[in-house]
């Protein structure tokens, strides 16, 4: 996904993921973006997880942040495998 807006974009995980799949989102317009998720699921970012169900989410800092995921546990669980820039993490 390309977010290209001047305001956030928020893009939420898929609810039915096979183990597996790969979600890459980069930015560029000025707004930045958000990975929101749904209950349940959870981001592994290194040693630093976020907070689990709807309350939990990554974050642009910068214009062009990028991220790539993928599903490690069907539905629920997902591991950043690389980053670029200044990723916000809740």
């Amino acid at each position: 996904y390309i977010t290209n807006n001047a305001s956030l974009v928020i893009l939420t995980l898929p609810t039915t993921a096979e183990v597996g799949k790969i979600v890459r989102v980069t930015g560029k317009g000025a707004g930045g973006w958000k990975i929101a998720q749904n209950s349940s699921e959870i981001i592994h970012f290194g040693s630093v997880d976020t907070t689990t169900g709807t309350s939990g989410y990554l974050a642009s800092s910068l214009t062009r942040d990028s991220i790539e995921l993928i599903c490690i546990v069907a539905d629920t669980e997902w591991n950043v495998i690389s980053s670029v820039g200044n990723i916000s993490i809740n």
